[in-house]
């Protein structure tokens, strides 16, 4: 497809803008006479050149090509009375304020001067900017030109894209075109010029940097220019889905607000039985956060300045790479081994802007990760350079790991009165990815539209040509199982619609064949925050199954896939199955690899769990029925497993092996099994995640085998925050929160922090150190906190507060207020 271009990986590479300038130049403007029309210094780089995507199941490297070498134009010596006499220019002023008004950025703190720094322009692309510029006399229409230089990046590319040079009409009567840029005079003052610069919309996102050059005489018939180089700023280049020529264009306002404009969030997680939900700060536009997401853009394609800047496709796929650490030493090291030393845990983690900020700090990947912390990393990543983008939470999500089938594989084998099971696939209890909302001109046709959210995954599950990365796949061409269209399209359409097939040995077909396939048992509830606009503040915790669902949550399971079991799904199922096997080189399955043998004459009926508290024993009751008409004897054994979310089994927790038990035809017994508080508190780091696994043998025909599942977890405590429902920008609020230990032993290791839209005064801290809580003991404590000024315009401030400890982590909470408008 395309070429990853590598770059110098190494943490020097990680600077401020403004180390970044002091390295290449003082701050102070240069000016310089040269003797030629367009000047160019010389081409250091290579011209990368961009074409259009091609087929996404064949990998293919652009072709690069090197830049002609060009020579500094002559310069010209001149007397310094004769230099007296010229017009230049002494100063640029970008209208900073203005600027990101009209272009909806005034909300990024760096666009905001502060003690010790200045303010930055934060542009979207596709629109007009102001800029007023100063010269040391008055500028005469009739005798002198202007001409605008920008570039992309510290040094030039002779590349159109990354660098353009234009003259600013001075009639002020400049119609600008989509593609091109272009400048015209708007107003003229004195020794000042205002002008109207388009940028558009198919522009490089990243740092530009912008010279002005004056045509101020004319000697041996060839032009004289002064050229301004200015130094002291970058302008900042981002995505604008406000622009209708922009690909990522939302003509929603409420989802644009959503995603793009909100700096906090969820995180769904759980079981589809049932449902967490932690509140997120993603803080995309506090300071150092902008800088963080074009620095990640750059490293992603090398440190090498390229026109695929400009392709939501690419920068969004280059982006879910870089979220990750294997490939390029990215943002966040993955840890699923429970031993999280030397770095945090991953539920500790309330939000992106610690996260992105010690990573520019270090720069070294930050230690630790799992799906949901690389998701909401990707999310602020994302909203900081204009990209539409949400985190969604796929419930009963599968990895499927072989090329042969779109199904998670089960073997199962009769051993000794128990099933035994092998598998090299997973189902995890929950998974969170992201979408990017973009138009796709350049894979839709007449009969199909491929516009609109488009998944990427940023957790290093697979390799994807080469790299761990994953999308964008269209979200369209999930649904309709088009798995050539778009990346990564196959891995994340089994995620959300693989079959659940078991497998058995045949003794008459001496082959394994399919014992049982369940087509619903993957890709459940798939859910996102529904666009409010605001930050959290429903209930931690809920139920699909019991109607206790007020979670904010926003279901787009029908955006991937037809109903389960319609005839629709059905057939598209078939289809892509066979396109699947198509595109890895194997030929369609026959019916008769399909053939299943006859049902179990037994089956199995787990009734639902209620909510559970952590501490607290719990039972699952279940029933044994006869299906068949002759008596049946069944042979029943129930065991609990300690198990992950993502459906690595870690021990046994209980089990029980019941006598034999006669059924009549029709007839059915209730079994139990308890897991006591002992057994239940032994796996903290498992986060009281447990399975239940029911095997029913019939004694009458040992490979007549009934099997079934539940994934269950225990409910934790949240934090209870109580506080002042407004206040004033600049007023010390105090916050009241509270907690209490449900376990009968001590918790060690106690730890709070939090993240979000307020400072800590005084003696708060944004990680605070406890001491050791009593079972069934409280603890409380009063944060005085003040509200963030930035970003301006939101109406609310949020706090997401999170509880650590060696024996019971994962304790949440939240908290948001409400901003009295200033007098």
């Amino acid at each position: 497809m395309y070429s990853r271009f590598r770059g110098n990986n190494n943490s020097s590479e990680i600077l401020s803008r403004r180390a970044r300038r002091s390295r290449r130049m003082n701050y102070a403007s240069s000016v310089r006479m040269y003797n030629s029309s367009i000047f160019k210094p010389r081409a250091s780089e290579r011209d990368i050149k961009l074409l259009p995507p091609p087929d996404p199941t064949k990998t293919k490297e652009l072709p690069i090509r090197e830049a002609p070498e060009e020579k500094e134009p002559e310069k010209v010596e001149v007397e310094k009375k004769e230099l007296e006499t010229k017009l230049h220019v002494t100063g640029v002023d970008l209208h900073i304020a203005e600027n990101a008004k009209e272009h909806h950025t005034d909300m990024y703190e760096c666009a905001q001067e502060a003690e010790g720094r200045t303010a930055e322009l934060v542009l979207r692309r596709g629109q007009e900017f102001k800029m007023t510029i100063t010269f040391d006399r008055p500028y005469d229409i009739k005798k002198n030109d202007i001409r605008l230089m920008f570039n992309l990046g510290d040094e030039y590319k002779a590349n159109k894209r990354l660098n353009q040079s234009f003259k600013v009409d001075e009639t002020g009567a400049t119609k600008y075109k989509p593609k091109k840029w272009g400048a015209t005079v708007t107003g003229q003052e004195g020794n000042t010029l205002t002008l109207s610069v388009f940028v558009p919309a198919s522009t490089p996102i990243g740092e530009w940097e912008f010279a002005v050059k004056t045509v101020v005489d004319v000697k041996d018939g060839k032009d004289l220019f002064w050229q301004y180089n200015h130094t002291a700023d970058y302008i900042n280049i981002i995505f604008n889905p406000w622009c209708k020529e922009d690909w990522v264009y939302m003509d929603d306002d409420i989802w644009r607000t959503e995603t793009v404009l909100n700096d906090n969030g969820t995180q769904y997680y759980g079981t589809y039985r049932k449902v967490g939900v932690r509140s997120w700060a993603y803080n995309q536009f506090k300071y150092g956060i902008l800088d963080a997401a074009l620095h990640l853009v750059r490293k992603a394609f090398g440190f090498k300045a390229t026109p695929a800047m400009a392709s939501p496709v690419l920068v969004s796929r280059m982006i879910a790479g870089i979220v990750n650490a294997p490939d390029n030493g990215g943002v966040l090291v993955g840890n699923w081994s429970g031993d999280y030393s030397g770095g945090k845990k991953p539920t500790s983690w309330q939000g992106s802007e610690t996260i992105l900020l010690e990573y520019m700090k270090t720069g070294k990947p930050v230690r630790y990760g799992q799906c949901w912390v690389f998701s909401a990393v990707t999310t602020a990543v994302c909203r900081a350079i204009g990209l539409p983008c949400r985190s969604v939470t796929n419930y009963a999500s599968a990895h499927n790991t072989d090329l042969e089938r779109l199904s998670i594989d089960v073997i199962k084998k009769n051993v000794d009165g128990d099933v035994e099971e092998k598998t090299d696939d997973s189902v995890w209890n929950f998974h969170v990815w992201n979408e990017v909302y973009m138009r796709r001109p350049d894979l839709n046709t007449d009969d199909m539209k491929y516009d609109g959210w488009h998944a990427v995954d940023a957790t290093p599950q697979e390799r994807s040509e080469g790299v761990y990365t994953c999308g964008p796949s269209p979200v369209a061409a999930i649904k309709e199982g088009h798995l050539r269209v778009g990346y990564d399209t196959s891995f994340i359409y089994a995620e959300v619609n693989a079959d659940k097939v078991e497998w058995k040995n045949s003794k008459v077909l001496k082959k394994l064949v399919e014992s049982k396939r369940i087509r619903n048992a993957v890709g459940k509830k798939l859910s996102t925050h529904q666009p409010t606009g605001k930050s959290y503040v429903a209930p931690s915790f809920g139920s699909f199954l019991f109607g206790t669902e007020n979670l904010e949550r926003e279901d787009v399971t029908d955006t991937y896939k037809y109903e389960e079991g319609s005839d629709k799904e059905k057939a598209i199922h078939r289809a892509a199955e066979k396109l699947f096997r198509l595109m890895n080189g194997l030929e369609e399955e026959s019916d008769d690899e399909h053939e299943e043998e006859e049902c179990s004459s037994l089956a199995i009926e787990i009734d639902e769990m209620e909510d559970i508290l952590v501490g607290s024993a719990f039972t699952f009751k279940l029933k044994v029925k006869n299906t068949c008409k002759k008596e049946r004897t069944a042979l029943v054994r129930l065991k609990v497993l300690y198990k992950t979310y993502f459906d690595s089994v870690t021990g046994i927790a209980a089990l029980k092996k019941f006598d034999e038990t006669k059924l009549k035809p029709g007839a059915s017994q209730e079994f139990t099994i308890t897991v006591d508080e002992h057994q239940a508190n032994q796996r903290p780091q498992d986060d009281f995640n447990f399975e239940l696994k029911a095997v029913a043998i019939c004694k009458e025909d040992e490979d007549d085998i009934a099997t079934e599942e539940m994934d269950f977890r225990m409910r934790r405590p949240d934090l209870e925050l109580s506080g002042p429902a407004t206040c004033g920008l600049f007023d010390t609020i105090k916050v009241d929160v509270s907690f209490t230990n449900p376990l009968k032993l001590a918790l060690t290791n106690c730890v709070v922090n939090f993240a979000g839209g307020f400072d800590g005064v005084g003696t708060t801290k944004d990680i605070m150190k406890l001491s050791n809580i009593g079972s069934g003991m409280s603890w409380n404590t009063t944060l005085s906190l003040r509200p963030q000024v930035q970003p301006r315009g939101q109406p609310c401030r949020a706090l997401s507060i999170g509880f650590d400890s060696k024996e019971l982590g994962d304790i949440t909470g939240k908290y948001s207020i409400e901003l009295k408008e200033s007098n």
